[in-house]
């Protein structure tokens, strides 16, 4: 069986333990190009950097396999640089980005740098997933998910539309040993949001500085959401897209529409 290529890139660092896990995971089964940021850039959804310039470099991964680290390259970015240039004459069959450090459900994805990599790889028409572990330590269970996504990947049927039905997967993995999965469970994208804050401060120089952060509410009670499956031990995988039209809403507005006048 030919081996697949898959990209493999992250909105975390190509140093961080999740993108490094899912290499380690991966590597036996396919070939992999990894063209990730060469630093944090979580929440940065799908910015490109339109002003100055993207270096690249190759760096060795703490993982033993050496990847492209692009200097303070968004994940859109990444994604571009890969398939526009380095894999060019050979693009890749699956475009995987994470594994993210905290789970990326309901509102989160429309600021996850994670979601937005495998987004770009769809627009590029390439199949992608999106992949996050609901655990922010650096010693959480990365392993699982990369172990979750493995058993996907070797799954071709459960993927083989997303590029027409144009789609991609996220992926969420609670954050404990493999064993203890409950399985896999197809959601819906929930309505769960971040709590939001602005802190404030004031420095001895009386210049005004602020500090940013929010706070996840508790999982949602329909059994058919993203945050209900995680919080029941269970892999979530929710089909979405780029279309954020809310059709309903578009019929009724239509009938709406001899009522608004110039």
């Amino acid at each position: 069986m030919e081996r697949k290529k898959i990209l493999i890139t992250n909105d975390d660092g190509v140093e961080s333990p999740g993108i490094n896990k899912l290499v380690e995971e991966l590597m036996n089964i396919a070939d992999l190009t990894i063209v990730a940021p060469d630093r944090q850039k979580t929440a940065t959804s799908h910015s490109l950097t339109i002003e100055g310039v993207l270096p690249i470099k190759e760096v060795p991964m703490p993982c033993g396999y050496k990847g492209f680290a692009v200097v303070n390259g968004t994940p859109t970015d990444c994604v571009l640089i890969a398939i526009k240039d380095i894999m060019k004459d050979e693009l890749p069959d699956l475009l995987i980005s994470g594994i993210n450090l905290g789970a990326n459900l309901g509102g989160d994805i429309l600021y996850s740098g994670t979601v937005a990599a495998a987004l770009e790889g769809l627009t590029q028409g390439i199949t992608s997933f999106a992949v996050s572990l609901d655990s922010f330590s650096l010693n959480g269970h990365f392993e699982t998910a990369a172990k979750a996504v493995a058993k996907i990947v070797e799954t071709k049927e459960f993927y083989k539309n997303l590029l027409q039905e144009r789609s991609i997967l996220n992926i969420n993995v609670p954050n404990i040993p493999y064993e203890e999965l409950k399985g896999f469970i197809i959601t819906r994208q929930g309505d769960l949001s971040y709590q939001n804050y602005v802190e404030k401060y004031t420095s001895p120089r009386n210049k005004n500085y602020y500090w940013i952060g929010g706070d996840r509410p508790p999982h949602e009670i329909d059994e058919e959401t993203d945050s209900y499956a995680i919080a029941y031990k269970k892999v979530s995988i929710s089909p979405i897209n780029v279309d954020l039209t809310n059709y309903r809403l578009l019929l009724r507005l239509k009938k709406l529409l001899s009522e608004l006048k110039l």
